[in-house]
């Protein structure tokens, strides 16, 4: 279908405001698990080469020669690799999978000029907002996830987080507490992070937790517009204090986790399921995952990159991954195909991993035909 001249409007619009209109079709039947420089890149590759046994979904097709080039989400990073070992036994084609923050694999392609075949994202907002209609010409959202708090045995005070979540903020403010949450400007989760606390400030009528979490230790600042809170993330991003750590993408943050370095991590559920984290659940007002409270979380609203051209808006709201193939793509044609193992097989791979699937896919734009039966045209 072509792309209207409204269809970009339409794609803005519902990613502003229109999550809520669709976040119903996440699925419930996820699996659970255990408890500088804006341009600065951190980023994760691996290319796959395993040949796991494949059964049903997508139709195989005849293998092709070719690697296809991914950049993704941290958070996307094991799921897809999942999936690109799948793609590689049923098409005979290598996947190489570079991840970093979800903003900065979009501006790879927009500001960088790095080719690749296919872009995931944490938040399917970035595709419209950084790539339609330049780089773009579609979008599918297709999964969904929500933020925990995630900590380890080793984490101070974590038999007492155990035994009263509830303390959650009150834990981490504390002197001998180091805490951490990715960059803002350059990945989802970390907007979504400060995000989180500053709904928590709200939901507690406590606005103390925005300040001692993030205001006294970083250079980003608050203002108030009625009942909204508008963050401002500057462009260089500083840390004012030794408690609180923040690194490119969340899954940066699991090895400091791990090693006992950092007490506790905002990260996505299914990170924190993935690595065999221990974590807590955030109230649903707060946690960015129940569509019957978008509303709320539209109170606050995240500006990141404050001070350059690619300054960004962005309202917190149900979370949603999306998926495209840029315009510049050397392989579209094998690009497509993974996307539509992705958005077919790939549900049972995600809910393995503890990361929940919309019960339909939804496109926006000119979604290629071999894909349109998967989805659900939304614009």
């Amino acid at each position: 279908m072509k792309l209207q001249s409204l269809a970009l409007v339409v794609i803005v619009v519902i990613a502003v405001a229109g999550v809520a209109a669709y976040i119903n079709y996440i699925s419930t039947q996820g699996a659970h698990g255990a408890v500088s420089s804006p341009l600065e890149t951190s980023d994760s590759t691996s290319h796959t080469s395993t040949t796991p046994s494949t059964t049903g979904g997508a139709a195989s097709a005849t293998p092709s020669s070719g690697l296809l080039k991914i950049f993704c989400a941290g958070s996307l990073k094991i799921p897809f690799e999942h999936v690109a070992e799948v793609f590689k036994s049923r098409y005979g084609v290598d996947v190489h999978i570079e991840a970093s923050g979800s903003v900065m694999a979009a501006r790879k392609v927009t500001d960088l000029k790095k080719v690749c075949d296919v872009v995931g994202v944490a938040d399917y907002r970035l595709i419209p907002k950084f790539m339609i209609p330049e780089y773009a010409d579609w979008c599918i959202a297709f999964a969904s996830n929500e933020i925990v708090i995630a900590f380890t045995d080793k984490s101070k005070y974590a038999d007492e987080l155990l035994k009263d979540p509830s303390k959650w903020f009150e834990i981490l403010a504390r002197p001998d507490v180091r805490y951490g949450f990715s960059n803002p400007n350059k990945d989802p989760c970390g907007y979504r992070s400060v995000g989180v606390i500053a709904l928590a400030s709200l939901y507690y009528s406590n606005h103390s937790i925005l300040e001692d979490l993030v205001l006294k230790k970083t250079n980003i600042n608050v203002s108030a517009e009625g009942e909204v809170l508008h963050v401002y993330v500057p462009a260089v991003l500083k840390v004012t204090s030794e408690d609180l750590v923040v690194r490119p993408k969340e899954i940066d943050l699991v090895a400091l986790l791990e090693a006992g370095a950092l007490d506790y991590a905002f990260e996505y559920k299914s990170v924190a399921v993935q690595h065999g984290l221990k974590y807590i659940e955030l109230p649903p007002k707060v946690n960015l995952k129940d569509p019957r409270y978008s509303e709320f979380y539209s109170k606050v609203v995240i500006h990141i990159l404050v001070g350059t051209d690619e300054e960004k808006e962005i309202p917190m709201a149900p979370i949603v991954y999306g998926v495209t193939i840029p315009k510049n793509a050397e392989h579209p044609d094998l690009a497509i195909k993974f996307v539509e193992l992705l958005i077919t097989d790939g549900r049972e791979i995600f809910e393995s991993l503890g990361q929940p699937f919309l019960k339909e896919p939804l496109g926006y734009g000119s979604v290629p035909e071999e894909l349109e039966g998967y989805v659900r045209i939304e614009g």
